[in-house]
């Protein structure tokens, strides 16, 4: 897979007021492990976070671990602020895993520009002189680096399709592999490996089906033959008993 040196950055400020939290562990390409503070309380929890408008490749499938790793680079180990989601299906901040579905930003520092001065210069820029940041989207930069799908379902901006139409075109990321398919997709097959097998309803037999429409052959009786069952297991009678008492084993 093509694995840039240089991650494409995406800059944006969020529209609405973010809460801020430390990334624990990343658990795949689009989520993350956190930890809250319930203030009346005085206590700390651990809680999940899932990003709203896109869906990383899963663990088990190709680019699942690639796109894992691709985040923990973006976020692992800082602080990230989250613009909070309703999920429409539970009316909650949270989905039915219990997970806090947001956006995540990355506050951090703008890279010196190429023609800075030399290293032994830059150092020293960097420590007494006040630099610049930038806020950006990571969601865009999973997408835009090729490393998730955009869930339209739940309307995103249209710069996330723009994002995912150029990571394609470009082939990067997963995109540099032409058999990929979606992780809802990925998770639907999965599903149906794991359903039981129904058993099939046992196949009627000759004895069962044909043979018992044949017709009595007691002269003159106008019967058919169907099967019965007695002391020494089953055996076939006519259907005109007891006025007709023919039998035959099977």
């Amino acid at each position: 897979m093509n694995d840039a040196a240089t991650p494409i950055i995406v800059p944006e400020e969020p529209e609405a007021d973010t809460l801020r939290v430390p990334v624990l562990k990343v658990f795949d390409g689009d989520g993350f492990l956190t930890k809250l503070r319930n203030h009346r309380r005085n206590v700390e929890f651990e809680v999940g976070v899932r990003f709203g408008f896109v869906d990383a490749p899963e663990i088990g499938q190709q680019g699942g671990i690639e796109a894992r790793d691709f985040l923990n680079s973006l976020i692992g180990g800082c602080h990230v602020d989250l613009s909070i989601l309703y999920k429409s299906d539970t009316g909650q901040i949270v989905d039915r895993h219990n997970r806090i579905v947001c956006v995540p930003y990355l506050t951090a520092a703008k890279p010196l520009e190429n023609n800075a001065p030399s290293s032994g210069l830059r150092s020293l820029i960097e420590a007494f002189w006040e630099r610049s940041y930038m806020t950006r989207n990571i969601e865009l930069e999973m997408v835009v680096n090729g490393w998730a799908w955009v869930l339209e379902r739940y309307g995103p901006d249209e710069r996330y399709m723009d994002a995912f139409s150029d990571a394609q075109r470009h082939r990067r990321g997963i995109w540099a592999l032409d058999d990929n398919i979606p992780p809802w997709q990925f998770k639907h097959q999965q599903y149906q490996k794991r359903r039981p097998v129904k058993k099939q309803s046992p196949q009627p037999t000759l004895f069962s089906s044909s043979l018992t429409r044949s017709n009595c052959p007691q002269e003159g009786c106008g019967g058919h033959l169907v099967e019965r069952s007695g002391r020494y297991g089953a055996f076939l009678g006519c259907s005109n008993f007891p006025k007709c008492k023919f039998t035959r084993s099977q």
